[in-house]
């Protein structure tokens, strides 16, 4: 699925910087977001990004891993 799809519309300037940054092979720390669940939730998540680099060093694909985030009280 595209990551894009997932990602609530009001958020997706946001998470365009990020795209960006991987675009150039920055380092991301994971970071808050909130995300589209399967079942059409909306959830927090952390998130974290990691561009795939070829040995030529061209940008082929990015890697995300989403954690839902745990509500403190």
């Amino acid at each position: 699925m595209n990551i894009r799809d997932r990602i609530q519309e009001k958020q997706r300037d946001e998470a365009s910087v990020h795209v960006q940054q991987l675009a150039r092979a920055d380092v991301l720390e994971p970071y808050r977001a909130r995300s589209l669940a399967k079942d059409g939730r909306i959830v927090e998540v952390w998130l974290a990004a990691t561009a795939l680099v070829k040995e030529t060093g061209e940008i082929y694909a990015s890697a995300t891993t989403e954690r839902e985030a745990v509500k403190s009280d």
